[in-house]
């Protein structure tokens, strides 16, 4: 009897497994396609992406290669064809922009605009873009506007930039002749524990100079 019992479960479950690929075969033939598609998409798309990449690397290279040739035109050009378009050099080429035209065609206002461009996002490199813009404007642009630009930074207490930030402010409070707001920014920049020596070292150097002017003006008095 069991066995019957058994055979007669075989036979059930062989009828459900016809019906069932006679309903879902074209299913899970497409389930199969579609995986083989997708990966086959996939290795496609890495392919035009390292394809892609290695155009941009190209380009790059050849806009490098005129800059060491002091092509500066030809540089220029090329730097800006990256710097605007989504290569993945594209902010690097930023960088590169701003030396040809501030080095090479002695244009100040222009790689300061290209650098400002080029530090619209978070990471290092549009960090470092600021640091470079603040450089080359810190002596025309006013406290407010110096600390605007460089407020991206300076409300990013992980960037390794802050303390370079905050000594460009504290040089330029110097400038204006705001010395108790520059000694106030170089003391805290050499006391801080995160700064590197070397930033460190200036400020300190600096708050010597400072107060030494202070002594000096006092016995002037």
């Amino acid at each position: 009897m069991s066995d019957i019992f058994q055979e007669v479960d075989e036979a059930v479950a062989q009828d459900r497994l016809s019906n069932i690929w006679g309903r879902f075969k074209y299913v899970i033939f497409g389930a199969i396609a579609a995986l083989i598609l997708g990966v086959g998409g996939w290795e496609f798309y890495s392919w035009q992406k390292d394809k892609a990449q290695d155009v941009a690397a190209e380009a790059f290279y050849e806009a490098q290669i005129a800059l060491d040739s002091n092509d500066y035109v030809a540089a220029e050009a090329l730097f800006r064809e990256i710097h605007e378009s989504d290569s993945p050099f594209a902010e690097m080429a930023g960088h590169y922009l701003a030396l040809t035209q501030f080095v090479g065609m002695g244009d100040r206002n222009q790689a300061f605009e290209v650098l400002k461009s080029t530090g619209r996002d978070d990471d290092v490199f549009s960090q470092a873009a600021l640091i470079k813009a603040a450089y080359l404007k810190a002596d025309d642009l006013e406290m407010a506007a110096l600390e605007e630009l460089l407020a991206p930074i300076r409300d990013n207490l992980d960037s390794p930039y802050l303390y370079l930030a905050d000594e460009i402010l504290a040089a330029k409070a110097f400038q204006t002749g705001d010395l108790d707001e520059a000694r106030r920014r170089y003391n805290r920049i050499a006391g801080a524990l995160e700064a590197s020596d070397v930033t460190k070292n200036r400020a300190t150097q600096a708050v010597a100079v400072l107060d030494a002017m202070k002594e000096i003006q006092g016995t002037a008095q």
